[in-house]
């Protein structure tokens, strides 16, 4: 009877991994905020759920609990551990539970969920069939990807219009996910090709060779590029160390060599151009192909050292790169043209765990990387191992390569659990011979449990009512889990409805959907502010449809119409203010409630005041952004404050030396105050650095040619365009009566300190 249930549990449990290795591959949807990776993540949370109670189950049935154990159980608990600490101690607790703007797997939650996991992944492979069926539902799944992601290379439009798709779609979510899960794959289907005695097995591997690294060689970037020919590599030495021809099968070899020769000649397409008259259309389509962004090693590595400086042990918090980011960036990046972009990841996930999880986070990952590397390559160094251990062996070295080359998504991270499951549940196959002892004593079973020489494979805790116990825990914590996340997931897709409103102009929906979206979920900082400027888009569109016009000098604005306004207005203040208290270190929020009070000031006292506050408390936040500082200065022109105008335009351009706004807008504040000279050159400055083609380019001339003929300050008939934020919207006017209270100024405006000139970066630790 006890067989019969234990075949029926591992049925389901075949059943419930291959429905999760299908959604993570292939599952998007329209219904939550991110289409992507927040349904993968559901699924994914289900399945894991469900395995735990399939464990404990198994354990209550048995009367007895048995912890299959892995040498990288330590690691995995570590990881845990500082991610529970880190949390608790971040300034953005909420942020690193649950993640930044509804990125979840970098999370807590996510860290957790991964390393179960991979508990019940070892728990539930029994045997080498079972590994095999899941390891050949992945080849298939990376098939159909590859397919796909070259029919969207070619042009080829799959989706119908309401579908998110873009020329770069894929079903992952990322072609850099895709390809990386590509790249995990090629060691396994080398192994095939070289070392299976069944022929069909070799061909159909080879056809898998071709197509994954021509995949890669066309959508890939440097990073996937570079994981699947190290694959590769490793691959063949771990086969023949001293590449011995003698030491191949020559029918095996001319297969792979040929499958090699494709994938040159396919990467070889795409990098040459057109020569001699003659076209290339692979190469026209590779360069016209969109890549996605990485933020640099060199700025990545600045930043996260930056943060384990301050926080060196605990970091600052899953999932609160972003804050890092905006934070540490070196100065030097905004010279690059990635300079308006803010990145919430690092440049790979070492720098990642670095800078979030610290010093001790940091000592995890790579505990986890070497101890799998040397147990690897302590089985791969035999001469007798299978191919599918021997490609799972590299597969997991590369999903270590990974690692170090990209910030892991998702995908990679279930692709690369299941990868390090299997090899180990394949490593320990040989140890199901070896006694299991039945200690009592928790504190030796925990010191077994995590011991890394201990030669069993498998823990045996025998006490009276434990596995019941252990599910009446488990049944309770998913219950709880399962009531929050299921409102958490409720949220999401109300969220999405209001998006989806916004996108057909549907003010009033979009704001009942938030308002349902934020009663679900009241600690969530990106509906608050989604909501604070719904509120303001309504209350503006109403100023705006009954101001005066020419055939109504009085306009039609009522006593109803004002109240509305006025409620509107008050509720995003409320709302804004409530994001930045859910989330201080976001220099995206202050920008908000900076925004919304500077949109504001003709219906609200001393509003101009506190957004010239909100704004310093961004800059803190974000202190070389030089979009702020030009927004400060254009706040400060708005009300002729000469002065702290120009003194914010020239920060903008001390920190970023390039920047043909912030001189046009300094040009402009220095013509108004009356120095000519200074402003003329500002404005040949602008115009030097502005695209000749662009539209820019005239505004910036005509500036020129204006102060050149100026001989005392602009007439106010100027119709040259103004600074940065001295438009005058229907909420903006100066005559409008005070509807909106926001309260008493603070005592002290939040004023960062000015840039000096051209600053030096000061000295930053070398990689």
């Amino acid at each position: 009877m006890k067989e019969l249930i234990e075949n029926y549990f591992s049925l389901i449990a075949k059943i419930v991994i291959s429905i999760l290795v299908i959604s993570t591959l292939f599952l998007f949807t329209r219904f939550s905020t991110e289409f992507y990776e927040t349904a993968k993540f559901i699924v994914l949370g289900l399945v894991v759920s469900l395995m735990l109670i399939l464990v404990a189950l198994k354990y209550t049935v048995n009367n007895k609990v048995t912890l299959i154990r892995t040498p990288l159980d330590l690691p995995f608990l570590i990881l845990i551990t500082v991610g529970v600490v880190s949390t608790l101690i971040s300034p953005s607790p909420y942020i690193s539970l649950l993640g930044n703007q509804l990125k979840i797997s970098s999370s807590l939650v996510g860290l957790i969920v991964y390393v179960l996991f991979y508990f019940v992944l070892t728990n539930n492979l029994k045997s080498e069939k079972d590994i095999t069926f899941l390891i050949y539902l992945i080849l298939g799944g990376g098939a159909i990807l590859s397919v796909i992601s070259l029919l969207v290379f070619a042009g080829v439009q799959l989706l119908p219009t309401p579908w998110p798709q873009g020329v770069n779609f894929t079903p992952t979510g990322s072609t850099v996910a895709t390809t990386a899960v590509l790249a995990m794959m090629i060691p396994i289907v080398a192994s095939l090709v070289l070392k299976s005695p069944n022929m069909s097995v070799v061909l159909v591997a080879t056809c898998l060779l071709a197509l994954f690294g021509s995949t890669i060689a066309l959508v890939g970037q440097m990073s996937t590029w570079v994981a699947g020919t190290l694959a590769l590599l490793l691959s063949i030495l771990a086969i023949n160390p001293k590449l011995d021809l003698k030491g191949f099968k020559m029918v095996n070899l001319s297969l792979v060599v040929g499958a090699v020769i494709i994938i040159a000649l396919v990467a070889f397409l795409s990098f040459i151009p057109p020569f001699g008259g003659t076209q290339n259309p692979l190469n026209e389509r590779a360069k016209s192909f969109p890549r996605e962004l990485q933020l640099p090693f060199i700025h990545s590595w600045k930043i996260s050292v930056s943060s384990f400086r301050d926080s060196p042990f605990w970091g600052s918090g899953p999932a609160t790169y972003l804050f890092d980011f905006t934070l540490y960036k070196p100065i030097e990046y905004n010279n690059t043209n990635l300079w308006n972009v803010r990145f919430d990841s690092a440049f790979n996930e070492y720098l990642q765990t670095l800078a979030t999880l610290g010093g001790i986070g940091l000592l995890g990952l790579l505990s986890l990387t070497a101890l799998f590397i040397s147990t690897a390559w302590a089985v791969l160094s035999k001469n007798n191992h299978q191919p599918l251990e021997l490609g799972l062996g590299i597969a997991g070295i590369t999903f270590f390569i990974l690692l170090a080359l990209i910030d892991a998504s998702l995908v990679i991270w279930v692709v690369g659990l299941i990868i390090l499951a299997s090899f180990m549940v394949f490593r320990l196959e040989g140890a199901k011979a070896s006694p299991n002892y039945a200690r009592s004593g928790f504190k030796k079973t925990l010191l077994r449990i995590t011991s890394l020489s201990s030669r069993e494979s498998s823990e045996t805790i025998r006490v009276e009512a434990l596995p019941s116990i252990l599910l009446v825990i488990i049944l309770a914590l998913l219950g709880v889990a399962s009531f929050f996340g299921g409102k958490l997931v409720l949220a999401d897709y109300h969220h999405r409805l209001a998006l989806d409103a916004v996108a057909k102009n549907d003010g009033i929906t979009a704001y009942n959907e938030l308002i349902r979206a934020e009663q679900l979920n009241p600690l969530n900082d990106l509906y608050r502010t989604d909501i604070a400027q719904i509120n303001f888009a309504i209350a503006n569109a109403i100023a705006l449809a009954n101001a005066p016009t020419e055939a109504s000098p009085a306009g039609t604005l009522t006593d109803q119409h004002r109240q509305n306004i006025q409620v509107l207005l008050q509720q995003s203040i409320t709302e804004a203010r409530q994001a930045v208290t859910l989330s201080p270190k976001s220099a995206i929020n202050w920008e908000i409630l900076a925004l919304l009070y500077r949109q504001i000031s003709g219906v609200a006292e001393n509003a101009l005041i506190f957004s010239l506050d909100a704004y310093g408390r961004a800059i803190f936040q974000d202190p070389l952004n030089p979009l702020l500082r030009l927004n400060v200065g254009g706040t400060y022109y708005a009300i002729k404050n000469y002065d702290l105008a120009i003194r914010f335009f020239t920060d903008s351009i001390n920190i970023k030396p390039d920047f043909a706004n912030g001189f046009y807008n300094l040009a402009v504040a220095l013509r108004d105050k009356g120095d000519l000279n200074g402003a003329l050159a500002a404005a040949q400055k602008a115009l030097e650095l502005v695209d000749p083609q662009s539209s820019d380019y005239k505004v910036a001339t005509d500036l020129v040619n204006d102060l050149k003929t100026k001989t005392g300050v602009a007439p106010e008939d100027s119709s040259l365009t103004a600074p940065t934020a001295t438009d005058k919207e229907a909420l903006q006017k100066e005559e409008l009566p005070d509807v909106v209270d926001v309260g008493e100024p603070p005592e002290k405006i939040a004023t960062p300190e000015a840039v000096k000139r051209r600053p030096s970066p000061s000295p930053s630790p070398k990689p």
